[in-house]
This record gives structure tokens, C-alpha cells and sequence, in this order.
């Protein structure tokens, strides 16, 4: 009877302790606790972007948070992420898990922001990826955010888009200010690069655009003028 006992409980440990979590990139699974290097312009209005893939290998569906540890922070910068909804610099743990079922992949909900603001160095941020009902069960990476010296585009700071509610699931309103008062072109890219939208856009005029036709997933977008495309910025769509 010992041993039986003895027997249930080492397997009890084992399921405990079995890490169900791994992460990935573009380039391929990451090792748990492997450091990835992630470079960008130093610029004022830049935001450089880590974006990765999460992972559950189990045979159940996960609710997923993630935590964000500042290891070494430059001076000046600021950062921030989004799981499912973006969150303020201040926040460290997402409050709302993303589900993700068993043996499926999230390929869109997760970004690190890392905002240099005209500094130039590095940055270092780990990001550990958790089941909400066991914390143990976890993978980890940690990120080095390289900014480099580069002079601010003129065009940025005359130019300034952003998008409300984000993320969004039916509709998304675009507001755009341009100090030469000239109309833009505003652009929405899939995550793969491919053009979804495209429409004038008018200073101090918001733009609503019915993304209900949009898959759920995570976008770009910009304003052109002129030729000149001012910084990327980041959608998410859900339905």
C-alpha cells in the first residue's frame, strides 16, 4: 500500500512539474531561458517590437499569463507589452490570460515594446510565460532590446496617427494630426506584409474602418505622404 501511495504521488509530482509551455519566433523554437538580441533605430518616436509565438503542448487547454521582468533598463526608455490587450509600462503581469488550447499555438497575441526615446544602448527584459492555475508550469526568455544612434525623422514628429479601441473587433476609429494640415494615406498591413487597407485620411478627422471582414490577428499601420510613410504601428484584431 506504501509503495502504491509512494508510486501515485511521484507521478503527481512528475504532471506537477511538466513544463507544457515553449516559445518560438520566425526563426524557430527558442530554448527555455535562451537570450534573443533584438535591434532599432534610437529614435525619438521609434518603437521596437519583440514579437513571439506561444506554445502549448499539453493535452489541455491553458489559460496563459505573462509576466515582465525589468533585468537592466537604460536610462530614459520605456517599454511595455501586449498579451491579447496592450498594457501600460506600469503594468508587470497581464491581468487577463489568453486562452490557448491544447496543442495549439497563439502566433499574434504577445509583443514586447521597447521605446527608446532618442537613447542609444541596450536593454535588457524578461518576459516568463505561465499557466494561470500552475504557476510552474512556465518558459521564460529574455530579450535584448539594442537601440542605436540615428537621427530623428522630421517626418514623425509633424505627423502623428493613432487607433481607438485597440485591440479592436468590429470597428476601429483612426485619428490622424499633421502640422502642415496636408491629407494622408493611411495603410493597414497583415502581419505577412500583404496590403489589407488602404484610404485617404484627413487631419483631425477620424477615419472608422469596419474590420469585421478582418481575420483575428495582429496588423500594421501608417500614413503616408508624400512617399513618406511616418513609424509603423501595431493593430490587434479580435472577434
Amino acid at each position: 500500500m506504501k509503495s502504491t501511495i509512494l508510486f501515485l504521488s511521484i507521478i503527481l509530482s512528475i504532471t506537477t512539474m511538466a513544463q507544457n509551455l515553449s516559445l518560438s519566433t520566425d526563426g524557430g523554437v527558442l530554448a527555455p531561458d535562451e537570450t534573443i538580441y533584438i535591434w532599432g533605430d534610437s529614435g525619438q518616436y521609434t518603437t521596437i517590437y519583440c514579437y513571439l509565438h506561444v506554445t502549448n503542448n499539453g493535452a489541455s487547454d491553458m489559460d496563459v499569463l505573462v509576466k515582465k521582468t525589468e533585468v537592466s533598463i537604460l536610462s530614459g526608455t520605456e517599454n511595455s507589452f501586449c498579451w491579447g490587450n496592450c498594457y501600460m509600462p506600469s503594468i508587470f503581469v497581464s491581468p487577463t490570460p489568453v486562452p490557448i488550447a491544447a496543442a495549439q499555438t497563439d502566433m499574434s497575441s504577445f509583443s514586447g515594446d521597447y521605446m527608446p526615446k532618442g537613447q542609444a544602448g541596450l536593454s535588457t527584459i524578461r518576459y516568463t510565460f505561465f499557466d494561470k492555475m500552475n504557476s510552474n508550469d512556465s518558459i521564460a526568455v529574455n530579450v535584448v532590446f539594442g537601440s542605436g544612434t540615428a537621427s530623428i525623422n522630421s517626418f514623425e514628429t509633424e505627423n502623428t496617427i493613432a487607433a481607438y479601441p485597440n485591440p479592436a473587433t468590429t470597428h476601429v476609429n483612426f485619428t490622424y494630426q499633421s502640422t502642415a494640415a496636408q491629407n494622408g494615406e493611411l495603410v493597414i498591413l497583415s502581419a505577412a506584409g500583404t496590403e489589407v487597407y488602404r484610404s485617404v485620411i484627413s487631419p483631425n478627422a477620424p477615419l472608422n474602418v469596419d474590420v469585421r471582414s478582418f481575420n483575428a490577428g495582429l496588423y500594421f499601420y501608417s500614413v503616408q505622404t508624400n512617399g513618406q510613410s511616418d513609424a509603423v504601428r501595431k493593430l490587434i484584431v479580435m472577434h
